[in-house]
């Protein structure tokens, strides 16, 4: 009988991941779920009850958790055939408003966590001569919105290893793509974190912030299922070799082309008119 594929995803206790680690155990894979809290892993154990799914305790920002999880899954296994990167989170705030720590801690996470992963898994991958890494990043690696940023240069950040890594891995066997979804609906708005400074009586981007919450709660809204990124990747993971890239729905693959060939000016000129405060004030003369 041949084995069945082991899958590590990272992230795994709520939204994306969690969604991820039920449909690749519903294909058939053994899932290795991570999970940073015990106290937030409730659904992951109760899904654990149904389908091969295996919780497993490891904090991306930690190096000691991330060999440690990783050590487990491979001498329980001897193998990791699928990693998805998964683990990030969304931090919120406009530049000025961020701290020195809010910018780490974002880039701690969703890119430092990422290649902590990645380097863990990737040497035996490499002496197996095959597996699969992908990424979860983001449209917004593409289309910087104000009150963002951070969010937006991690998922840049993340774009551009996982271009390099594709070709490094590449003579070893090893497989690397990203997907790039927009809005999907997932707890995601209501879990973003706002840094230090952010709506504090003194900054002067308080209203603009008030003003981009009301945005991204009704963008979100009207947000596609959790269902369409899973469905790209399982097409991801089932491709040999993977495409570089993969977007989720039609406005992803608006935004990202639009923002490919249309002059920065004219994409500025969109920008603004989704976010009228960002334009240059009126003056007087």
């Amino acid at each position: 009988m041949e084995p069945k594929t082991v899958a590590l995803i990272t992230g795994a206790n709520s939204g994306f991941g969690l969604a991820l680690s039920r449909a690749l155990a519903r294909e058939g894979l053994k899932v290795y779920a991570t999970y940073r809290s015990p106290r937030k892993a409730g659904f992951l154990w109760e899904l654990s009850r149904a389908l091969p799914v295996y919780p497993i305790l490891m904090d991306v920002k930690r190096e000691s958790s991330v060999q440690r999880a990783v050590r487990q899954v491979l001498k329980r296994e001897g193998r990791i055939d699928v990693l998805l990167n998964n683990a990030g989170f969304v931090m919120a705030g406009f530049w000025e408003d961020l701290s020195d720590k809010d910018v780490r801690d974002q880039f701690e996470t969703n890119v430092f966590g990422l290649l902590r992963v990645t380097r863990a898994v990737l040497p035996s991958m490499r002496r197996r001569g095959t597996g699969k890494i992908l990424n979860i990043g983001s449209i917004a690696a593409f289309a910087a919105v104000p009150g963002l940023g951070a969010y937006s240069a991690t998922k840049s950040a993340v774009s551009a290893l996982t271009e390099a890594l594709r070709l490094e891995a590449r003579p070893f066997g090893v497989d690397v793509a990203e997907v790039n979804p927009g809005e999907i609906k997932t707890a995601i708005v209501r879990n973003t974190r706002m840094g230090e400074r952010v709506l504090s009586a003194n900054s002067p981007y308080t209203p603009f912030t008030r003003q981009f919450e009301a945005f991204a709660k009704e963008r979100f809204n009207h947000a596609a299922p959790v269902e369409s990124l899973v469905k790209m990747v399982l097409k991801a993971l089932s491709h040999s070799p993977m495409k570089r890239r993969y977007l989720v729905k039609p406005p992803d693959y608006a935004t990202y082309f639009l923002r490919q060939f249309l002059p920065d000016s004219l994409w500025e000129w969109i920008v603004s008119r989704m976010f009228p405060w960002s334009r240059f004030p009126q003056r007087k003369f």
